[in-house]
């Protein structure tokens, strides 16, 4: 049974093996008494035995002595760091005459220095632990703030997308009733082009993305199950260009703003006219709806204006600082204007 690591896990292990690489080893080559091979090997071996002991004493004090030991007794952990001193200090003792600390040219005869002024390398250590402990706790906080937010915003958009598509498929479903009454004969091919909508919805929204290909054929389909139901009534029209086919965009996000138009750019209405335009290129989506609409008219359902709204607050979640939405209402139609970057 293989254990999966984590890619972070191994960064940080290889930033540690190159940082204590470079702790042993540049003093090393940067000496002067490199040429003979036994004094070479005699003195590298208490370089890296002098920081073998420093590395122990930083892992044992971060990974060990301050999470299990400092935060429940804090008397217990000096106790137990003075006791790592006095360890390292001794194996530093017993093991110097097998690695003889090097003498460089012109320097004096050699005297043994005091053996406890190590306890200064190991205090600067210790130090160094702590705020290695320190800096990795405050980036654990922030990477877990940070996936709670992730899926709080996962479960509202998850929740948005719930409210849109419940709305929408009752909207459609009122369209084919009406069209029942006024056309029996183009209700199978409404029910078809409704049958493709709902399996786009089924299928495509719980995907985080779907193409700028698929969104086209979507809204092209919803528009001509209303030519269907309306069909000479209300003057509809769709344009698109889409340069960039395979770019991808959030599921769901564009027929709010048609459906609006066909709810309230229909009925008692003189003249009644819809109009749709769709461009994209490898850069940005331009979205735009007109339709008129009847100045006295009031809401026509309790639920009016569901997706619209929701629509809003998922382009500020998902788009934020990288869309424009122009809304306006002039005395004669009602138009929205939508740009935005594409990821």
């Amino acid at each position: 049974m293989f254990v999966r690591i984590k890619p972070a896990l191994i960064i940080e292990i290889c930033i540690h093996l190159l940082f204590w690489a470079l702790i042993i080893f540049i003093p090393i080559i940067s000496r002067p008494d490199m040429r003979g091979f036994p004094q070479a090997f005699f003195s590298t071996g208490h370089i890296v035995r002098f920081n073998l002991v420093l590395a122990a004493e930083f892992y044992l004090n971060a990974f060990v002595l301050i999470p299990r030991v400092l935060k429940k007794n804090i008397g217990l952990y000096f106790l137990l760091l003075l006791g790592s001193f006095v360890v390292f200090n001794l194996i530093l003792f017993y093991t110097r005459p097998f690695f003889p600390e090097p003498r460089f040219p012109g320097m004096p005869p050699h005297r043994p220095p005091g053996h406890f002024l190590v306890i200064f390398p190991l205090l600067s250590i210790t130090a160094g632990s702590f705020a290695y402990h320190y800096l990795a706790d405050q980036f654990k906080i922030i990477n877990k703030k940070k996936d709670i937010d992730n899926a709080s915003l996962i479960s509202e958009l998850a929740f948005l997308r719930s409210q849109i598509s419940p709305h929408f498929i009752f909207n459609v479903i009122n369209s084919a009733v009406a069209l029942s009454r006024l056309n029996p004969k183009a209700v199978e091919p409404t029910l078809i082009q409704l049958s493709k909508l709902l399996r786009y919805m089924l299928y495509v929204t719980d995907e985080e993305k779907v193409t700028l290909y698929q969104k086209e054929d979507y809204l092209r389909s919803y528009i001509e199950l209303q030519q269907l139901r309306f069909r000479d009534q209300v003057k509809i029209s769709f344009s698109s260009e889409i340069k960039a086919p395979e770019k991808s965009i959030e599921p769901m996000l564009l027929i709010p703003f048609v459906e609006n138009a066909f709810k309230h750019g229909t009925g008692d209405i003189e003249a009644p006219g819809i109009a749709v335009t769709l461009f994209a290129d490898d850069k940005n989506l331009r979205f735009s709806v007109q339709n008129v609409y009847n100045p006295v008219e009031t809401d026509k359902d309790p639920a009016s204006g569901i997706g619209l709204a929701n629509v809003k607050r998922r382009l500020e979640l998902l788009y934020p600082g990288k869309h424009n939405l122009y809304i306006n209402k002039n005395e004669q139609a009602y138009i929205v204007m939508l740009q935005l970057e594409l990821k």
